[in-house]
């Protein structure tokens, strides 16, 4: 991820523009229940855009990426974590330190999701554990949880209409939760199991496309 100097007829070379990873050279990186607590405190700090993901959003958005593959160009997925539009990257990351950072966070989290989904027998992930305290989240996390879920079919809406009925009835019940709102402290626990039941539906019905490594399915969001 070499930075690349951008320039002004007034002011000649100025800073470094950041520019999308290459998740395919990236290789493995280790990510850790730490790692999500930190990523989860960078996200509730204030300084982001008013648009920015929460944690349950982004684990959402993730699992939403890899359950449901979709062809994207490069760094496309990542400006709406962050909350803007286009490639541009948001003030609170802009040093490239903090973006090599960032980044590291966030592809680990997806590599972990990664390994999590396909595992036998199929791990819980971080917000779906369903006694995941978290710091960033404003809204109930599991509302929360498919709204990001949602944010990620906006690349490949149409891919709907090819999967199967258990495969759309399983969407169909993710979305129904974006709605919901309620803080019986009870709630989560029974949202995340059916969240859980939903994305293991579409993980045994996602379409093979090549290899089934995790460097190939990364591909696909990097390709």
């Amino acid at each position: 991820m070499k930075p690349k100097a951008r320039y002004t007829a007034r002011y000649g070379q100025s800073a470094p523009q950041l520019l999308p990873p290459d998740l395919q050279s990236l290789g493995s990186i280790a990510f850790t229940a730490h790692d999500f607590k930190a990523l989860d405190a960078w996200l509730a700090e204030d300084g982001w855009p008013s648009e920015h993901m929460d944690a349950a959003m982004l684990e959402g958005y993730l699992v939403a990426l890899l359950a449901w593959p979709i062809q994207l160009a490069p760094g496309a997925w990542l400006p709406a974590i962050w909350g803007v539009h286009g490639w541009k990257v948001a003030a609170k990351i802009a040093t490239q330190a903090h973006y090599d950072r960032f980044l590291a966070l966030v592809i680990g989290l997806l590599q972990e999701l990664e390994r999590r989904l396909t595992a036998t027998p199929r791990a819980a992930t971080f917000v779906l554990a369903s006694d995941c305290a978290l710091l960033s989240t404003r809204c109930f996390a599991g509302a929360a949880w498919s709204t990001g879920f949602m944010s990620a079919l906006q690349f490949n809406a149409g891919g709907f209409g090819s999967r199967t009925a258990l495969s759309r009835a399983a969407l169909e019940n993710i979305i129904a939760f974006a709605s919901q709102r309620t803080k019986e402290p009870s709630a989560m626990t029974r949202v995340a199991a059916e969240l859980r039941a939903s994305v293991g539906t579409l993980m045994d019905e996602r379409p093979a496309r090549g290899t089934t490594t995790l460097k190939a399915r990364g591909a696909l969001v990097a390709a």
